[in-house]
C-alpha cells in the first residue's frame, strides 16, 4: 500500500462567477457523441419536470447515510434473456472443465515480409520457467545523450564519397488530403523547399495527390503529379499520373521506382507527407479515396520491398510514426528513421534550412544533418504555439539491428511472465502511467524506454538501454517521451487482433505478440468478473469458477435472488439501473437505453458475446486470446478485485460525502475522476469528467464537489480528462473540450496571389489560392501542469467522421484572435441514452488576450458521481446525487 502513490486532484482557478447552462442548436457531427467516459443517470424524472430528487437517495439509519440502490434487470428485454442462456451454458460446460481443451492458439503466419526482428536462433522459444530479475526503475537519462549500444550493428547501406562529391536524391511522397485543401499545409511546405539554396547535385523530387483543392494555382486537384523543386519554384515532371489512391502501396512504389530511374543517386531521402496513425494504423489518409483506408505498415514494408531501393534515411512528416515496429519495418531499406512519438502540429517539418545545408555539402553526416532538421520542427513548432507538445528523433536503424532484437525479446518474455505470475498489476501500473499519445484517438502507443523504466526488472533496464543507445537525438518538450514509442493495448482491446495480424505479417518477435496478448487477456479476464462478479458486497466465495467469473452471483441478481449476494443489494453500488454497472456499460450499446462504452470502459458488447459464446458453445476464442492466461487468472483476478458492492457513498457528520476502500482495494484504483451533468428539466447535458474536488483522508475518498466546472473565457464547457502523469519528473493532465472552430486564419499557409508558389515553367494548375473561412469539429486541447497549474489551451486539433480516417492530421490548428468558437456538448435522456449533440451557449470570439481556463460556479441543478478506473480498465462510479 503506497499512499503516496493514489490519484489526486489539479488546481484551479476560481472565477468567483457563477453560470447558466444551455444548449442551444442540434449539431450534426457525424461522429456520434463528441463526449467520452461518462456515465448518464438513468432514473425517470419526477413529475414536476425537474427529477432533482428523483435519483437522491434516503438518509439511512445511524451517524451516516448510504446510497444504495436495487433495480429490476430483466423486464422483457430479449438481449438479456438472450445473455443468460448463454451464461447458464458457459457454466454448464466449465463445470465441465472442457472449456480450455475446444481452444487452439493460432498460429502465427509462415510469411515474413520483413524478417530482421528474428532473435538468434539460440534464444528460447518458451516463456522463461522462472520470474524475471526485479530491479528498481531506471532514472531518466537526458534524451539528447543517448548511451553506447551493446551488440555489434550492421554495416550501413549508404557510405558517403566525401567532400561533398554525393549525388542527392530526396523523394518526397506529398498526399495533400484535408490538410492542404482545409489548411494550405503542403503548399506551404513545398514554399519552404523551393526557399532553399538548392544545389545542383540535390534534386528534390515530389509526388502530389490526395487533395480536392490544393491551395495554389499550380498542383493539379483531379489527378497524380511528379514536380521538382529547385531554388525559387517547382518545375512540372510528369502532368498525369493518373488519379490513384495514394495509399496503396503501388503507388509509393512507383514513385521511388521513378526517382530511382531518373534521378539515380549516391544518397537516397525518403520522405512520407500526410496523417499517421503509428504501429496499427499506419500512414496516410487520401481524401480524394476515403474508402481506401491508411497505408498499414505491411503495406509499406510491401511498397518498399517492391521499389528495390535503399536509403540514407526515410522520414515521416506525419503524426506518431516513430514507433518500434516502424523502425523494425524501414529498417532493411534504410540507415535512420525521422518521425514524431506525438502528433505533429499542422505546421510540420520546415524544410528551408536542412536543404540549403545538405546541398551545400551533399556527404554532410546524417546526425548533423538531422539535428538541424529535428531543432528547426521544435523551434519552428513552439513559435506557432508556446504551449505545444512536440518531438521529433532520430533512429539509427543499423543499430537497431543489433542492439534491440534480442533485449526486445527478452523483455517480451520476462514480461508475459509478470503477468502470469501474479504481477499484472506492475505491468497494468507501468502501462496506464507510462507516457502515452494521442490519448483522446485510443490508439494504445506508449514511449518504450519509459515503459520499460516503470516496470522495472533487468530485462526491461536492459531493452531500455537498447532503445536508447539506438536513438540518436530526440529533441522534445514531453516528458518521459525518449523518442520511439510501441503499441501496448490497455484502454482499449478492439485493436489487439489488427496488432496481432499486423505483427505476422511484419514478422515481429512472436514473444511480444505473446506478451501483449497474454496482457488482453488477463485484463478481459477482470473486465469479465466486474462485469459478471459479485455485486452485493459479499466475499467471493464457492461461486467462484475457474474462469474468473462468479456468474452464479450474475444470474442470482438477475433473477431477484442473492445468489453469494447481500439481499436488496444486487446492483447497490452504481446508485441505477443495470447501464450503471459495467456489464451494463456493455448492454447498453445493444439496447441503446444506457450505458456508454467510452475510453478506458469494458470491453465492447460484441467481444463479451465472444468470449462468452466461446466457452458457453466451445468456438474458437478471438484470435488474440490466451486460453491459459485466462484460465490461470482466476484466482489471481479474485485476490486483486474491487467488488462493486463496496463502491457506495456514506455521509459523515460533518456533510462530507465519503467512499471508504481498504488500503489493499485503493492500490487497485488508478485515477478518480469527477463526473457531472446538469438536469435542464427534459434530460442531461453531459458537463464530462475532471480529476478535480476530491481529496484522500486516510483511507476514505473525500468528495468535495464544489458546484463549479470549468469555463473559457467565462463560457461553460464540456471538459473531458484524458490522461494523468505524476511522478518524480512532474504533474501533468491532459484533456479536451469539443468544439467548432470558424476563423479564416486557421489557414496556416502564407498563400495568396501575390506571394504564392512559383511555376518555373508556368504551368497553370485548377488550384485556388483564395483564401477562406473554414469551419471544423475540433477538440481544444488542454494541460495543467508544473508551469500551467491553473491549465492552458494548447490548440485546436481536428475531428473527423468516424469512417473518415484510422489515421491522425497534423494539428494543432493555431487559435488566433478574430476566431469564433462554438462550444459542444451531448445530451441525453432521462433513461440515460444519447439524443444528440447541441451547441453549449453562445459562441466566443476570441480576443487578443487569448483563451483562459478557469471555473465557476454552475446555477442549475446538477447530478454528480465520481467515476474509479482500476487495473483492469474498469469503470467504477458512485452513486450519483444532486448538487
Amino acid at each position: 500500500m503506497d499512499t503516496e502513490k493514489r490519484p489526486r486532484a489539479h488546481q484551479k482557478k476560481e472565477s468567483g462567477q457563477s453560470v447558466n447552462v444551455n444548449k442551444t442548436d442540434k449539431v450534426e457531427t457525424g461522429h456520434g457523441p463528441v463526449g467520452s467516459g461518462g456515465r448518464p443517470p438513468q432514473t425517470p424524472p419526477s413529475s414536476g419536470g425537474s427529477n432533482k430528487t428523483s435519483y437522491q437517495r434516503p438518509a439511512g439509519s445511524g451517524s451516516s447515510s448510504s446510497y444504495r440502490r436495487s433495480s429490476s434487470l430483466l423486464g422483457n428485454n430479449k438481449l438479456l434473456l438472450i445473455i443468460l442462456v448463454v451464461a447458464i451454458l458457459f457454466l454448464l460446460t466449465r463445470s465441465c472443465g472442457n472449456s480450455s481443451q475446444s481452444y487452439t492458439q493460432p498460429q502465427a503466419g509462415t510469411q515474413q515480409t520483413v524478417p530482421v526482428t528474428a532473435a538468434p536462433t539460440a534464444a528460447p522459444t518458451a516463456e522463461p520457467t522462472q520470474a524475471p530479475t526485479q530491479a528498481p526503475a531506471v532514472t531518466a537519462a537526458p534524451t539528447q545523450a543517448p548511451v553506447s549500444a551493446g551488440t555489434e550493428a550492421r554495416a550501413k547501406r549508404y557510405v558517403p564519397l566525401g567532400n561533398g562529391k554525393d549525388t542527392v536524391t530526396v523523394m518526397v511522397f506529398m498526399c495533400g488530403t484535408d490538410l492542404e485543401s482545409n489548411y494550405g499545409m503542403a503548399t506551404s511546405d513545398l514554399q519552404e523547399m523551393a526557399s532553399a539554396n538548392i544545389g545542383s547535385n540535390v534534386n528534390v523530387i515530389v509526388e502530389t495527390g490526395g487533395c480536392k483543392m490544393w491551395k495554389n494555382r499550380i498542383v493539379s486537384n483531379s489527378t497524380n503529379q511528379i514536380y521538382k523543386v529547385e531554388s525559387g519554384g517547382v518545375r512540372l515532371l510528369k502532368d498525369n499520373m493518373g488519379s490513384k489512391p495514394m495509399v496503396q502501396p503501388a503507388t509509393l512504389t512507383e514513385f521511388i521506382q521513378f526517382c530511382r530511374t531518373n534521378y539515380p543517386a549516391d544518397r537516397n531521402i525518403l520522405i512520407l507527407w500526410d496523417h499517421g496513425g503509428g504501429s496499427i494504423s499506419g500512414y496516410g489518409y487520401d481524401e480524394l479515396y476515403k474508402s481506401a483506408g491508411a497505408m498499414d505498415l505491411a503495406e509499406i514494408s510491401t511498397a518498399l520491398k517492391d521499389a528495390d531501393c535503399t536509403f540514407d534515411w526515410i522520414g515521416f512528416d506525419a503524426c506518431l510514426m516513430a514507433t518500434l515496429e516502424t523502425a523494425l519495418v524501414c529498417e532493411p531499406y534504410a540507415d535512420y528513421l525521422i518521425a514524431s512519438e506525438e502528433t505533429e502540429p499542422g505546421t510540420g517539418w520546415y524544410y528551408t534550412n536542412w536543404l540549403t545545408a545538405l546541398s551545400k555539402n551533399t556527404s554532410v553526416d546524417t546526425e548533423s544533418l538531422a539535428k538541424l532538421l529535428i531543432d528547426d520542427f521544435v523551434r519552428t513548432s513552439t513559435g506557432a504555439s508556446a504551449s505545444a507538445k512536440v518531438g521529433l528523433s532520430l533512429t539509427d536503424l543499423a543499430d537497431l539491428s543489433g542492439a534491440v532484437p534480442a533485449a526486445f525479446r527478452d523483455f517480451s518474455l520476462s514480461t508475459t511472465q509478470l503477468i502470469s505470475s501474479n504481477s499484472y498489476a506492475t505491468v497494468s501500473n507501468a502501462r496506464a502511467s507510462a507516457r502515452q499519445f494521442a490519448q483522446s484517438s485510443r490508439i494504445n502507443q506508449i514511449d518504450l524506454v519509459d515503459f520499460a523504466n516503470r516496470i522495472g526488472t533487468a530485462e526491461a533496464q536492459a531493452l531500455s538501454q537498447a532503445v536508447r543507445s539506438c536513438v540518436k537525438y530526440n529533441n522534445t518538450n514531453i516528458s518521459h517521451a525518449y523518442g520511439l514509442s510501441i503499441f501496448f493495448p490497455y484502454e482499449t482491446m478492439k485493436t489487439v487482433k489488427t496488432a496481432v495480424s499486423t505483427y505476422q505479417q511484419v514478422g515481429m518477435d512472436e514473444a511480444y505478440t505473446k506478451c501483449i496478448s497474454s496482457f488482453a487477456s488477463l485484463a478481459s479476464s477482470g473486465q469479465l468478473s466486474a462485469a459478471a462478479g459479485t455485486y452485493g458486497g459479499s466475499s467471493y466465495g464457492s461461486g467462484y469458477t475457474s474462469g474468473g467469473l462468479d456468474l452464479g452471483s450474475l444470474l442470482g441478481a438477475y433473477l431477484g435472488g442473492s445468489s453469494g449476494g447481500s439481499s436488496g443489494s444486487s446492483y447497490g453500488s452504481y446508485g441505477g439501473s443495470y447501464g450503471a454497472s459495467p456489464l451494463g456499460s456493455l448492454l447498453g450499446g445493444y439496447t441503446g437505453t444506457g450505458g456508454n462504452t467510452s475510453a478506458g470502459a469494458s470491453i465492447d458488447p460484441a467481444m463479451l458475446m465472444q468470449l462468452l459464446g466461446a466457452f458457453a458453445g466451445g468456438r474458437s476464442l478471438p484470435d488474440w486470446a490466451d486460453a491459459d492466461t485466462m484460465d490461470r487468472a482466476a484466482s489471481y483476478v479474485a485476490e486483486n478485485y474491487i467488488d462493486p458492492g463496496d463502491i457506495f457513498v456514506t455521509v459523515r457528520n460533518d456533510g462530507a460525502r465519503i467512499l471508504s476502500l481498504t488500503g489493499e482495494q485503493w492500490d487497485l484504483i488508478q485515477d478518480v475522476a469527477l463526473n457531472v451533468f446538469v438536469d435542464d428539466g427534459e434530460g442531461f447535458i453531459d458537463m464530462g469528467l475532471d480529476n478535480v474536488d476530491f481529496e484522500f483522508d486516510g483511507n476514505d475518498l473525500v468528495m468535495n464537489y464544489s458546484g463549479e466546472w470549468m469555463t473559457v473565457n467565462g463560457a461553460p464547457v464540456a471538459y473531458y480528462m484524458l490522461s494523468v502523469t505524476d511522478d518524480d519528473e512532474g504533474y501533468l493532465v491532459r484533456g479536451r473540450i469539443p468544439a467548432l472552430l470558424t476563423s479564416s486564419s486557421a489557414l496556416l499557409s502564407s498563400v495568396n496571389s501575390s506571394s504564392g508558389l512559383k511555376a518555373l515553367d508556368g504551368t497553370v494548375g485548377n488550384g485556388s489560392d483564395a483564401p477562406q473561412s473554414v469551419t471544423h469539429l475540433v477538440d481544444l486541447e488542454v494541460i495543467f501542469d508544473d508551469e500551467n497549474p491553473y491549465g492552458v489551451i494548447t490548440g485546436a486539433r481536428p475531428m473527423y467522421e468516424d469512417d473518415d480516417t484510422s489515421t491522425l492530421a497534423k494539428g494543432d490548428l493555431t487559435i488566433q484572435p478574430g476566431d469564433q468558437i462554438q462550444f459542444l456538448c451531448d445530451y441525453y435522456g432521462y433513461d440515460g441514452s444519447y439524443q444528440s449533440t447541441y451547441k453549449l451557449g453562445s459562441p466566443i470570439v476570441v480576443e487578443r488576450g487569448g483563451l483562459e481556463v478557469a471555473y465557476s460556479h454552475l446555477d442549475e441543478d446538477v447530478s454528480v458521481t465520481y467515476r474509479l478506473t482500476d487495473i483492469y480498465s474498469n469503470h467504477y462510479w458512485t452513486p450519483a446525487w444532486v448538487a
